[in-house]
């Protein structure tokens, strides 16, 4: 359990430090957010009732959870670019647990940038129906990190 443990930690580390790699990973879906969210908000206006961020936060934040997750499996090439997957293979550690802590520290990155697109949505004017939806919608966008995350690690391991 302590490896699955460290190694989540050092993908959150590994995260955190990079403020460039925060920064770009956030970019593209603020700005779908931002500029489709008040482009096109005319428009759906036009077309009848509501409000088109309420319509785009939804997708906006599950396309960031679903492609920061398929995309963690990149990482894993870059550990096995400068050796340090080596390292981590040749330890007295069971290979099951070296996926699980990968998977689990990337999609808690993947939750995480997920969840600050959400508080974006909300400041920008999105309103969620209700406690119970989001709380269904965290639990679906935490299984779609999980799940292609644990995805994005295979095709990678190839």
């Amino acid at each position: 359990m302590g490896a699955i443990y460290v190694l989540w930690l050092r993908e959150l580390k590994r995260y955190f430090r990079s403020r460039a790699q925060i920064a770009a990973s956030l970019g593209q879906p603020l700005l779908y957010l931002l500029v489709l969210g008040y482009g096109l908000s005319p428009v759906f206006r036009r077309s009848g009732e509501g409000n088109y961020l309420e319509f785009v936060a939804p997708g906006v934040i599950a396309m960031t959870v679903l492609f920061s997750s398929l995309f963690s499996g990149i990482q894993l090439i870059w550990d096995r670019q400068f050796g340090f997957l080596k390292e981590t293979l040749v330890a007295p550690v069971p290979r099951l647990h070296i996926m699980i802590g990968r998977t689990c520290g990337a999609a808690t990155t993947s939750m995480l940038q997920g969840l600050l697109v959400a508080v974006v949505s909300v400041i920008a004017g999105f309103r969620p129906v209700d406690g119970a939806g989001i709380a269904l919608g965290f639990v679906f966008l935490a299984l779609i990190a999980v799940v292609f995350t644990a995805v994005g690690t295979t095709v990678a391991r190839r």
